[in-house]
């Protein structure tokens, strides 16, 4: 994967574009006639490439969605890890008439996995003893155990799946999106660099107004102005920033 090569955010890059190709759009007669590197399909590039930036874009804020999810599921094997704190406890008070070893129920294999931070092994293992509680249960809540514990844990289980779940589909759209985002992002930016550049060379002591729309400095004061630090919705052609 390429290195970074821009100066910018990577979400301020594609409403760059956008600021640029209005601009251009204006100015069609002045970039055509300096030169013929920007006739036709020249926009046309330009606004696929505006799109793919946007995608990556897209893609960073999938990766913060993808650390709250992970929070959430830490947060539940914690509170899983707990409740077998107790649950083990009735376990060992009725050893003797359990149908298995209660080193079977798999408890061990849950702690250890959550210490290694294998969530597929917690959840895997987390059905296992469900599944050998309730087989057992007659016996366990005879000592003690309530049936609501068990209905917590077996919630606490299935909502780590599901997290888990979500967890990994995020981790493989944003594997999809970002694959190569940096060899787009530096293709975006040298193209931005160009169309600003030869703005500039046309307007120079020209006309200070045009000049200023492509001196990417002041486009990036500009994005920020106007709040579109956030991930901003993909234009269209009817919906291009001005």
């Amino acid at each position: 994967m390429d290195k970074k090569k821009f100066n910018c955010k990577m979400v301020d890059m594609p409403v760059i574009t956008g600021f640029l190709l209005a601009s251009m759009d204006r100015d069609k007669v002045d970039f055509l006639a300096y030169s013929p590197l920007f006739a036709d399909p020249f926009m046309a590039d330009v606004r696929t490439k505006q799109a793919e930036c946007y995608a990556i874009v897209k893609a960073a804020d999938v990766m913060k969605h993808q650390k709250a999810v992970k929070v959430q599921i830490d947060d539940r094997l914690v509170k899983m890890r707990i409740g077998m704190n107790q649950l083990e406890g009735y376990l060992k008070l009725g050893a003797d008439k359990l149908d298995i070893k209660y080193s079977d129920f798999g408890i061990t294999a849950i702690r250890a996995a959550i210490a290694k931070g294998d969530v597929e092994t917690s959840i895997a293992q987390g059905h296992t003893l469900l599944t050998n509680v309730k087989r057992n249960l007659p016996v366990l809540q005879e000592i003690g155990l309530k049936p609501e514990a068990i209905v917590t844990m077996e919630a606490l289980v299935n909502d780590i799946d599901g997290l888990n779940e979500n967890h990994n589909s995020k981790k493989d759209e944003r594997s999809r999106a970002t694959g190569d985002s940096y060899t787009k992002l530096n293709d975006m930016w040298f193209i931005i660099n160009n169309i600003a550049a030869a703005g500039r060379a046309m307007y120079r002591g020209a006309d200070n107004i045009k000049y200023k729309e492509y001196t990417i400095s002041h486009l990036l004061k500009r994005v920020h102005s106007e709040s579109y630090a956030s991930t901003p919705t993909l234009p269209t052609d009817n919906n291009q920033p001005a």
